[in-house]
């Protein structure tokens, strides 16, 4: 038997889409037939990839989530879109840096990307949802929110509390056929991991890896676009660990 997922009469907004996991999800979408709305933080960039678009059904937009007025003006853009049935909030950074090194300003900056603008852009979209009793929201944790390492305590934070935050909305909104989950990617195959990880640092890492291996964006993009899909109608309030075993060894 085989399964096919369409999604020709959804509209998804994706974050963070210029690259890596957000790229592989966004083209997943399109894939089976989306419209989609991809947001990045650089305005050359998002000029060039609207320019170069040849798809009415995607929509690039500017989106710097890094201070609350920044968020507050995409909410605005927002307004002006019209229906989104999906929402899957992948934007995010991560600083790495001993705890007592962290500043103010960087655990701010963090915080309002990380988990603000989830919250923020989730409870703009909610009202829509309900009103038509669907919605499918995915947040884009990460295994640090299960398991630590020094350095992270910035990004541990962001992603624990998003993870506080797709259980309590999960909880609130199920019975309007809004399922809210979370997927937590482990080392994935990124442009950012390439730069940041040296060619024995990634051999060493896979070997800790119980599948041997770093996992391949369209790999998390696949399960991003199951708990999205109608195929999913029960599911909701989960962690979903994509990480090859990682976090279970």
């Amino acid at each position: 038997m085989s399964i096919k997922i369409d999604l020709s009469t959804k509209t998804a907004l994706i974050t963070g889409a210029t690259r890596g996991i957000g790229r592989a999800i966004s083209d997943t979408f399109l894939d089976v037939g989306a419209k989609v709305i991809l947001t990045g933080t650089n305005q050359d960039e998002i000029d060039l990839l609207n320019a170069q678009n040849e798809y009415s059904s995607v929509k690039w937009m500017v989106a710097d989530f890094s201070t609350l007025e920044s968020i507050d003006a995409f909410l605005e853009y927002l307004k002006k879109i019209g229906t989104i049935d999906i929402c899957v909030n992948n934007a995010g950074i991560n600083i790495i840096k001993p705890y007592e090194e962290c500043s103010a300003d960087e655990y701010q900056q963090l915080i309002n990307i990380n988990l603000t603008a989830p919250f923020s852009l989730t409870q703009q979209l909610l009202p829509d949802m309900k009103n038509r009793g669907f919605g499918r929201i995915v947040n884009i944790a990460s295994i640090w929110s299960k398991i630590s390492k020094p350095g992270r305590s910035l990004y541990a934070i962001s992603k624990t509390g998003l993870m506080g935050f797709t259980r309590s909305l999960a909880v609130e909104h199920a019975a309007e056929n809004i399922l809210v989950n979370a997927v937590s990617p482990g080392f994935t195959l990124t442009e950012l991991t390439a730069q940041s990880l040296s060619a024995d640092e990634m051999k060493s890492l896979s070997e800790q890896i119980p599948v041997g291996r770093f996992a391949e964006p369209n790999e998390i993009a696949q399960t991003v676009l199951f708990l999205c899909s109608e195929m999913n109608t029960y599911l909701t309030g989960q962690n979903i660990v994509v990480d090859g075993g990682f976090t279970i060894v």
